[in-house]
């Protein structure tokens, strides 16, 4: 079996519907990296995904100090007041980033952002750890549109047309 798909050089297939940087796996998961290649048979390899996949939450859903994020980007702080109206906590984790990005993306396919973020977040309390990364699935189940560099094989659903436009 191949680590790689064919023509997408430094990425690893895990499993059908799962790819990873190699230099990722090698920086940040090396030992679940070696123990998913030397996985004897696909459940075992599944079992070994799952773990790099909660690793991967871990790794990336925490706050670095190294990475420069830019505050002032006004892409990002459009979204900055209604956030902070809704729950204060949205924007104080490095969940915030990801969500209000797509936000943006959701905007530009034509979804109606400041009336249907509020009804995300009124669905059901938001947690105690990562409530930005909670609102943010459930805008990519409302909207799948505000993914960001996702490879589906299927077609993506446009996002509900705002009330009174007609696109």
């Amino acid at each position: 079996m191949s680590t790689t798909e064919p023509g997408v050089p430094g990425w690893v297939q895990l499993t059908e519907r799962i790819q990873f940087s190699h230099g990722w796996l090698a920086a940040h998961a090396p030992d679940l990296y070696a123990a998913w290649a030397r996985a004897d048979g696909p459940r075992e390899r599944r079992s070994v995904a799952a773990r790099i996949l909660q690793a991967a939450a871990d790794v990336e859903s925490e706050d670095d100090p190294t990475e420069p994020r830019d505050v002032a980007d006004p892409a990002l702080a459009v979204w900055t007041d209604l956030a902070e109206r809704l729950d204060p906590r949205l924007t104080a984790g490095a969940d915030w980033w990801p969500l209000a990005a797509a936000l943006t993306r959701a905007d530009a396919a034509g979804y109606d952002v400041v009336a249907r973020l509020p009804a995300l977040a009124g669905v059901g309390p938001l947690p105690a750890r990562h409530p930005a990364r909670e609102l943010h699935f459930r805008l990519l189940h409302d909207c799948p549109q505000a993914a960001s560099g996702l490879v589906l094989d299927r077609a993506v659903p446009s996002c509900p047309a705002p009330a009174g436009r007609h696109l």
